[in-house]
């Protein structure tokens, strides 16, 4: 069967795995979040921000496939309010860190609840990431003929299912480093800081990318 019969060209896919594993492991936003995550709550808040993330990937995916990011191309102003949004949130982020760290395990452990709500709401805040999409999944549409939307759903799963494995794999190795600090409050009131300093970076050049 031709890959213009089939309903996605499998062609494709070694390629767009292989872009996507780059962009991945890449170092930027999501690998600073996730160490930080990993290093502030520990492997199983790790894992909760990655859902989180994946979550708030897969609310562009299909905004993507449905063609809204060309929408938002058009729209600059509400690119930049979005993402104001989100760097308040991050920063936020960065003041209940600092004033939080070191406090006892106890009561750190009852804040990591809204692990996956941050981890969405700091991704679903950089509707760049839908402009790039936007870019980025039509060149691995191929000859198949099938329905595009399908395609770009089928290949925007794939995307997530591999980001989701990569931040897994960050936010545990911190996560773990973190484990074996646990008992040394200077040790990982330190670590603690550095993951508010990281929320706090990240604010920064959201609002530097926003209003230059």
């Amino acid at each position: 069967m031709n890959a213009s019969d089939a309903w996605i060209d499998v062609s494709v896919l070694p390629p767009f795995v292989a872009a996507v594993l780059v962009l991945l492991l890449a170092p930027g936003p999501d690998m600073a979040f996730m160490v930080a995550t990993g290093l502030r709550d520990g492997r199983t808040g790790a894992a909760r921000a990655a859902v989180g993330i994946t979550a708030g990937v897969s609310v562009y995916v299909v905004l993507t496939a449905l063609g809204l990011g060309a929408f938002l191309a058009t729209a600059p102003g509400v690119i930049d309010t979005i993402q104001l949004i989100g760097a308040a949130y991050l920063a936020y982020l960065a003041w209940t860190t600092w004033r939080s760290s070191g406090e006892p395990l106890e009561v750190t452990t009852a804040q990591h609840t809204g692990v996956f709500r941050r981890g969405f709401i700091v991704n679903i805040s950089n509707p760049k990431i839908m402009l790039f999409f936007t870019a980025f999944l039509p060149q691995f549409l191929g000859e198949a003929t099938g329905n595009p939307v399908l395609q770009l759903l089928m290949l925007g799963l794939l995307l997530q299912i591999l980001g989701l494995a990569v931040d897994l794999a960050i936010g545990f190795a911190a996560g773990t480093f973190r484990t074996r600090v646990l008992e040394r409050d200077n040790v990982r009131k330190l670590l603690e800081r550095f993951a508010a300093t990281v929320y706090g970076a990240l604010a920064a050049v959201l609002i530097a990318d926003t209003t230059r």
